[in-house]
């Protein structure tokens, strides 16, 4: 593939013909940027493909409004919108050691993107695992409080649907039967079914059950404990889980998910802190409307990084993600049988920006 040149914020905005201004932030002038910075136009979509894009920059705000603009942008906010930000907020012991939950600097990069589309009620919130308290981990990670420093409306901590039960709705995706019958649907956040709009934020890891987690697995989060409890009750395996996970993902309809790959856990997630832990850094902010065809990327970068890593002790999804190719992966093959997204390589187009790996991604996803 052609070696393309960087697309910078000046060549960007001149290619698209337009300014960069942050609309509805209260105006701007060539003196003074809006609260929340300026923004990429955003790049049409290929009749018939869905976009992902892989940025590689080092300020989490440029490369997260760059990636969103690459990915076809989220225009369809307007003001008055409420905007819900699924996070990751798994669990609190995060010290040093990234991948785990979202960074500050992701959420309040996300944030901003929101804002500047128009004046809107923005909140960040996830439920973490199942038997720990989501306030302590907020608490803990600082994430609440960053969220709220960085213009979000609301930080929430998610209380589990035993001590509120008016936060939660049950849901009847396509297919919840077998898993969720006996809970008469899957809990889902009211916060989240009740807003205008949905922004998954994933972090990129490894999960020794299921290969891998990002953006679908990111929404385990939004469901309630009883649900989470069903869902591992009812196998463990990478295939039975991969099918739970595309069957509750039908709960969803997120206008845009992004990963974080800055940081990469490649071996020992999706905890990361056994010694089984192994990182690496890739550098990349990854976006797309398309959820299926993000997590194949963002799984051919994975395998990327393992190809070229030794790992000492290689956890349960070592083997699964260093001999399977991208797509038929289970978590993308039970995806694609539930249509939440692209079916194949062929329907994707990958946009880099000036990306030193991109050959070899390329090579990963479309093996």
């Amino acid at each position: 593939m052609p070696k393309r040149d960087k697309l910078d914020r000046r060549t960007f905005i001149q290619a698209a013909g337009v300014l960069a201004l942050g609309a509805g932030c209260g105006g701007s002038s060539d003196d003074a940027e809006p609260q929340f910075g300026p923004a990429y136009p955003p790049v049409p979509l290929t009749d018939g493909k869905s976009a992902v894009a892989i940025v590689q920059r080092q300020d989490a705000d440029d490369a997260v409004a760059f990636a969103i603009a690459l990915a076809g942008g989220i225009e369809a906010i307007g003001a008055g919108h409420l905007v819900f930000i699924k996070i990751n907020a798994v669990h609190g012991a995060t010290l040093n050691k990234p991948a785990i939950v979202s960074e500050h600097d992701m959420i309040a990069a996300v944030i901003a993107a929101a804002k500047r589309q128009a004046p809107v009620h923005v909140t960040v919130g996830d439920r973490s695992f199942y038997q720990g308290a989501t306030q302590s981990v907020f608490q803990t990670t600082g994430i609440g409080e960053a969220a709220l420093e960085a213009g979000a409306d609301e930080a929430y901590a998610a209380l589990a649907p035993a001590k509120a039960p008016a936060e939660w709705l049950l849901e009847q995706p396509a297919g919840y039967e077998p898993t969720w019958k006996d809970g008469g649907g899957i809990q889902v956040m009211r916060k989240i079914a009740e807003a205008d709009h949905l922004i998954d934020l994933a972090v990129c890891k490894n999960h020794d059950l299921c290969g891998f987690s990002l953006s679908m697995k990111n929404f385990v989060g939004a469901i309630g404990d009883d649900s989470r409890q069903l869902m591992h009750a009812s196998g463990k395996t990478p295939e039975t889980l991969s099918a739970n996970i595309a069957v509750l993902n039908g709960a969803f309809s997120p206008m845009m998910a992004i990963i974080d790959a800055r940081t990469a856990l490649i071996n020992g997630g999706p905890d990361g802190v056994t010694a089984q832990r192994v990182q690496t850094s890739p550098g990349l902010v990854l976006a797309s409307r398309d959820r299926v065809a993000l997590d194949a990327a963002a799984a051919a970068v994975l395998q990327l990084e393992l190809s070229r890593t030794e790992v000492d002790e290689p956890d349960a999804a070592y083997e699964l993600l260093t001999t399977t190719a991208a797509w038929s992966l289970p978590q993308i093959v039970s995806a694609v049988e539930r249509g939440l997204g692209a079916s194949s390589a062929d329907e994707v187009e990958l946009r880099f920006d000036d990306v030193a790996d991109e050959t070899a991604i390329e090579a990963f996803f479309r093996p």
